[in-house]
């Protein structure tokens, strides 16, 4: 279940321009006629989020620095788009979309971004109630080989233009 957070309600986004492989495959995510797997411009589909929410002061999580922010292992990813951003909090918000190589890969980041929230949410317990609030009411997502983690007050417009994306 998908749970709202924040309050802003950007308008809709078009889903990034998807491209099909010719590897087949049959986790979610994958083309039913074709069985090929739908390949997301996850960098594309970052850039349009960040337009979207008008946010302007961020920074990029380059995918080498995954295993150090988050504790995932790079062999499992092939292809990833992250950012962090002040917003006035004192946690910044963070969006990390990942492509795992399998659903197993998947199935273990999805399980590192669940700790992620939780991390954030028992540190802000003490001190940062809105934080805290907002780590409670996101949800990391998995779709087939995607996985994305939205702590942001953008969730919902976010996590609905990632999960139309990845299907």
């Amino acid at each position: 279940t998908l749970t709202a957070c924040g309050g802003d309600e950007p308008e809709e986004t078009p889903a990034p321009e998807q491209t099909e492989t010719v590897e087949p495959g049959t986790e979610e995510g994958a083309d039913a006629e074709t069985g090929a797997t739908v390949e997301v411009d996850l960098a594309g589909l970052m850039a349009q989020m960040i337009a979207d929410a008008g946010i302007a002061d961020y920074i990029e999580v380059p995918v080498e620095n995954l295993t150090n922010v988050y504790g995932i292992d790079a062999a499992q990813v092939v292809n990833a788009a992250a950012f962090n951003a002040m917003t006035g909090g004192a946690f910044p918000e963070e969006v990390v979309m990942i492509q795992a190589v399998d659903e197993a890969a998947a199935a273990d980041i999805a399980a590192k971004l669940e700790g992620r929230l939780t991390s954030i949410a028992d540190q802000a317990a003490s001190y940062d109630p809105a934080s805290l609030e907002l780590a409670e009411s996101c949800d990391v997502i998995t779709s087939g080989v995607y996985v994305g983690l939205f702590f942001t007050n953008h969730y919902d417009a976010m996590s609905a233009a990632f999960q139309s994306a990845v299907g």
